[in-house]
């Protein structure tokens, strides 16, 4: 199917119209983050927010007994909006609202009966117990609120609105800090910080209702349009996903509950710091291809499979241009900023930091194929790598931290992470049919000699200071990415194509673009 130069067009300024709003909204998320962690752990100390951390993990596990139906929506509402069918659009959120409803009922009935043995099984200290036990049944009912009210927030991400989306999480941004500072300052502790969560919540979804229906006036709300034929299909993409999603998530967290079970919640606190930090940096990095699922969704429906992998090499050539910097320098600048940011006590997570930033960067360069094949429909590939990752880390976390303790739960996850996206690369460009060393050939080395030669001048200059301070250590920072892109300039790593993107969007000029992609 031949797509007109208008229709390229338009998806390319949705494109780059949400992608601008997401790394607006992350940056301020991750701005937030990096203030709020060290008040929080100031005032409810090491072992609340190990809990903090721990009861988080818990409660997103309930999500895994959903079937993935959630992970269909923006695909589906994405694929039935570009061909205007607006009657299965009604089909698709209000079969997953009824769906996500009984399931709520059936998450918070099941917490009640199995949260006393989780938290003995996790070793909660006795006079934390009480906090523990609201925080997690209370986290358990605005989860299953959430997954029912799930289909109305996907409207945005189906119709590519993700600028309405980053607006209402800026505006809440502020009241809820403050919420936050509030009952911390009261005293209220660990169910302080949960009844701010809930309180901006309920504000969150009463908005994002109202503006699914603005954006999308042909919406109807009716449970009575529960369809099998809907379900099943959502089902078929889902469960996919789901595999994958239970597979991520017992990879990405299940580090957290080994040293709690095999050491104690102090481990779980210098652990988290880093894997946090780390996954803001890959978050930071997939944002400029944080709106091409949908985009994807689109174009599978237009049957543009070449738009697509123009898409695919643009998105990893993007991603390698912002990731690999980002992850040089957080290795070169972990310690001084740890130290800066937490004080002194911290240094598990420096080491720790500097072994998970490796693996979160083969992590971050399977997310253009990542969300290429799942909008084809094919999140197959993805399901495998997860597995795959999954059960390596358990086998290599468990036994190493038999044998070396804390940093064998390190090693264990950032070897299992690289073999896993090792995997992935390759089963991807199988499917679309693109060689990998050809690919990564054009990609890739230009990036990393830029990297080099920055990281070189910049340790050169950083030993010879006895302590850094946070002038000195945004100095640092500053003079590492001027010689990347000088580097990178001089080597024409940029396209003609590129610099057009980036001279017609840049922030000089995105104000007006965005109000052209408005209009």
């Amino acid at each position: 199917m031949k797509i007109d130069i208008d229709t390229k067009e338009s998806i390319s300024k949705k494109i780059i119209r949400n992608t601008g709003y997401n790394i607006i909204g992350r940056f301020w998320g991750i701005l937030v983050t990096l203030v709020l962690i060290p008040y929080i752990i100031r005032h409810i100390g090491i072992e609340r927010f190990g809990i903090w951390a721990i009861i988080g993990v818990i409660t997103g596990y309930f999500g895994l007994l959903d079937f993935g139906i959630g992970t269909s929506f923006v695909k589906y509402i994405a694929e039935y909006y570009t061909k205007k069918d607006y009657e299965k659009i009604n089909l698709v959120v209000n079969t997953g609202f009824v769906f996500y409803s009984i399931f709520a009922i059936f998450i918070i009935t099941l917490a009640f009966f199995i949260i006393n043995p989780l938290l003995t099984l996790f070793k909660i200290p006795a006079h934390l117990y009480n906090e523990a036990l609201f925080v997690f049944l209370l986290g358990i009912i605005l989860f299953g609120i959430s997954n029912a009210l799930s289909p109305f927030g996907a409207i945005q991400g189906g119709l590519q609105r993700m600028d309405i989306t980053n607006k209402v999480i800026l505006a809440l941004s502020i009241p809820s800090i403050a919420g936050t500072i509030f009952f911390l300052e009261k005293g209220y502790g660990l169910p302080g910080l949960m009844v701010n969560t809930a309180i901006f919540f309920v504000i969150g979804s009463i908005i994002s209702i109202i503006m699914a229906f603005k954006i999308l006036p042909e919406l109807r709300f009716n449970p009575l349009l529960f369809s099998r034929a809907i379900f099943r299909r959502l089902f078929g993409f889902g469960y996919k996903m789901q595999v994958s999603a239970i597979a991520g998530m017992l990879h990405f967290q299940i580090d957290k509950f080994i040293l709690a079970y095999f050491l104690n919640l102090g481990f779980v606190t210098y652990y988290s710091i880093a894997a946090q930090l780390a996954s803001k940096i890959k978050e930071l990095s997939l944002l400029l291809i944080s709106a091409i699922f949908p985009a994807a969704s689109e174009l599978d429906a237009m049957n543009d499979k070449e738009t697509l992998y123009k898409l695919y090499f643009r998105s990893m050539k993007y991603v390698i241009l912002i990731g690999l910097p980002m992850s040089v320098v957080a290795v070169l600048l972990a310690k001084p900023f740890i130290i800066l940011w937490l004080g002194k006590g911290y240094e598990k997570s420096v080491l720790t930091l500097q072994i998970l930033i490796v693996s979160y960067f083969f992590n971050m360069i399977t997310g253009p194929g990542f969300f290429i094949l799942n909008g084809l429909g094919k999140p197959q590939y993805g399901m495998r790598s997860s597995i795959l990752a999954t059960l390596l880390k358990l086998t290599l976390s468990i036994l190493l931290v038999i044998k070396i303790g804390y940093f064998g739960v390190v090693i264990g996850t950032a070897v299992s992470m690289i073999i896993a996206a090792i995997y992935f690369i390759f089963a991807a460009h199988k499917v679309m049919n693109i060689s990998v060393w050809e690919f990564n050939g054009k990609i890739l080395p230009k990036p990393l000699m830029a990297c080099v030669v920055a990281l070189l001048v910049v340790y050169i200059l950083i030993k010879q200071a006895e302590q850094m301070r946070w002038l000195g250590f945004i100095g640092a920072g500053f003079l590492y990415f001027v010689i990347f892109s000088v580097v990178i300039s001089i080597v024409n790593y940029l396209d003609d194509f590129d610099k057009t993107l980036i001279s017609k969007y840049s922030p000089i000029h995105y104000r007006s673009s965005i109000r052209k992609c408005n209009g």
